[in-house]
């Protein structure tokens, strides 16, 4: 699968998870916006991922959402059909980088 075609299968969910985390629809795409900016400038040359897409979404949600992490680690199951791990791990990634090793 394509970053494109993970975009587009995921959009909806982004931008539901987005708007309940941050509280209106309006801060909810510009936080998708933002983050899928920081995919398409950091990320494209890596292997499609939906989980880097929430990822990047949940790091700018959480920069102006009070949501404590445990409710937004509910959302990402709800939402996103994230098992509870996966949304653990996204809630939990503190924006370093993404990129796999080389070597």
């Amino acid at each position: 699968m394509s970053w494109i075609d993970i975009i587009t299968n995921e959009l909806p969910r982004l931008r539901l998870y987005a708007s309940a985390a941050l509280g209106s629809t309006a801060s909810g795409d510009l936080a998708v916006e933002a983050a899928l900016a920081t995919i398409f400038a950091q990320h494209l040359p890596d292997p499609p991922e939906r989980v880097v897409l929430f990822r990047r979404l949940d790091h700018q949600a959480r920069r102006t959402s009070p949501m404590p992490d445990s409710e937004r680690e509910e959302l990402l199951k709800h939402v996103g059909g994230f098992a509870p791990v996966e949304a653990a791990e996204i809630v939990r990634w503190g924006g370093r980088a993404l990129r796999r090793s080389a070597g």
